[in-house]
């Protein structure tokens, strides 16, 4: 009976941590909150490698819009780069007319890992991977131009995927 009991705690212990490490930090359900997302997506890299995560977030659509896609373009949604301050998050870029996969690539430019998303639609056929570089203080917020480039190797990890979750 004991064994059944301390099995059971064991379970529920690294049941209640998965629950909570895929639950995202409060500064980032802020930010949803804020900007009243309804379909979005997180991933929670730590793109400057300080041992805490930086926020992805794809949105798709808010309230605001009623539900629809209302962040979206025949290009593609939004995605926003949000950084961990002491008070929540700061947006670090807001990059328009992204498609996912998004991935993060092992390359870095200014301390910062380098993004790719795909590019497609909205005018550009065949679609693409665009590698988005940090300047120093943002990510390119257009990745069809300059100084967003074409993604030239395969690779870097994907964090949120085409057909990821229920849109």
């Amino acid at each position: 009976m004991r064994r059944i009991i301390g099995k059971s705690v064991v379970l529920a212990v690294l049941l209640s941590a998965a629950t909570a490490s895929a639950n995202p930090p409060p500064g980032v359900m802020a930010f949803v909150r804020d900007k009243k997302l309804t379909r979005y997506r997180i991933a929670l890299p730590d793109l400057n490698r300080d041992g805490h995560p930086e926020a992805l977030v794809y949105a798709v659509a808010s309230a605001d819009g009623g539900g629809q896609a209302n962040f979206c373009g025949s290009g593609g949604c939004l995605l926003y780069v949000l950084s961990l301050t002491a008070n929540g998050y700061r947006k670090v870029t807001a990059i328009t007319i992204t498609r996912p996969p998004i991935r993060v690539l092992p390359s870095m430019s200014h301390g910062w890992q380098d993004i790719s998303v795909r590019v497609a639609g909205g005018g550009i056929n065949p679609g693409y991977e665009a590698r988005l570089r940090f300047n120093g203080r943002s990510y390119p917020s257009n990745p069809s131009m300059p100084p967003a480039t074409r993604k030239g190797e395969s690779g870097g990890e994907e964090v949120i995927s085409v057909g990821q979750g229920d849109w």
